[in-house]
């Protein structure tokens, strides 16, 4: 799944690295003039209670960027493809604060509880756009809030910030194999510059609603100061492909090529001692330590 603008949609390949071969699925198209029918950004789906639920940031027409909020669409029972049956609007999540500018969505789970993470806008800075900051909210169900947010990450390094923005978004999951290793991973720095990067929020133990719960770390993925890119690499998620844990995300081909020409890349998670370790940067080792996933010859 990824950002289209206008619909939700998901393409199927038989293999992660074969996808000029694949299906394209449209789940849904918004009616117009609706809260929810501009700039949909950012879909993902999740297989809860069941059934498959889709998550996406979108806004009002009538009103641009500053009425993004998040949305969920049902689908079918989790026992199909998702792409097997009709999806339909379950609305805003109940409970989450509609106030609040929100997109990146995703569903995390710990201690058999579901908590759903977000970047948002400051709710204690009404108007204040230029920062966007990590959120958490705990759910009893798919489209139902049970607690206040709380805000678990803000952007206080300087490699957080372009210009006069501080970006933490595009939040994502990442576990180690024996689960001794559990994190956020979220981009920062402006998505429009090549100093897009992925750093490690590392959930610690304790409630996940209590901030003290996280730590920042430093930087999973950036690019490369050789200057040969790919640049800005941005909002990954993590798969498991051949007993391997593997980033997918997207970067440009060009530093200068801000939201244009993005490609999504893929790139190995080496397990460590101390967590995930993908060599710093975007983009090939020339020896024996290989990062770059490439298919595996027959």
């Amino acid at each position: 799944m990824f950002t289209t603008g206008g619909s939700v949609e998901i393409w199927t390949s038989h293999d992660l690295l074969d996808f000029y071969n694949y299906e394209k699925h449209v789940l849904w198209v918004p009616p117009p003039d609706q809260p929810f029918s501009a700039d949909i950004w950012a879909p993902e789906f999740h297989a809860i209670y069941g059934r498959w639920y889709a998550y996406f940031a979108a806004g009002d027409p009538k009103h641009g960027n500053k009425s993004h909020r998040m949305w969920v669409l049902e689908g079918p029972p989790s026992t199909e493809p998702p792409t097997s049956g009709k999806w339909q609007m379950a609305g805003p999540i109940k409970g989450m604060d509609s106030r609040q500018w929100a997109i990146d969505g995703t569903v995390i789970t710990l201690d058999n509880a579901l908590y759903f993470v977000y970047s948002g806008w400051p709710v204690d800075r009404p108007g204040c756009e230029n920062q966007q900051e990590l959120w958490i909210i705990r759910l009893d169900m798919p489209t139902q809030a049970s607690s206040a947010p709380v805000r678990i990450c803000q952007p206080h390094k300087n490699w957080e910030c372009s210009g006069s923005s501080g970006i933490n978004e595009g939040p994502q999951w990442l576990e180690s194999p024996d689960g001794n290793w559990k994190a956020i991973v979220y981009s920062c720095a402006g998505s429009w510059t090549k100093e897009y990067k992925m750093n490690v929020l590392q959930y610690m133990g304790g409630d996940p609603l209590d901030p003290r719960s996280w730590r920042k770390g430093r930087p999973l993925l950036q690019n490369s100061r050789d200057g040969k890119g790919p640049f800005g690499p941005g909002h990954g998620t993590f798969v498991n492909y051949r007993g391997e844990t593997v980033a997918v995300f997207h970067a440009t081909d060009n530093a200068s090529d801000g939201w244009a020409n993005r490609k999504a890349r893929v790139q190995r998670v080496r397990w460590t001692a101390n967590g995930p370790d993908m060599g710093g940067v975007v983009g090939t080792l020339v020896d024996e330590k290989e990062r770059w996933l490439i298919p595996h010859q027959s």
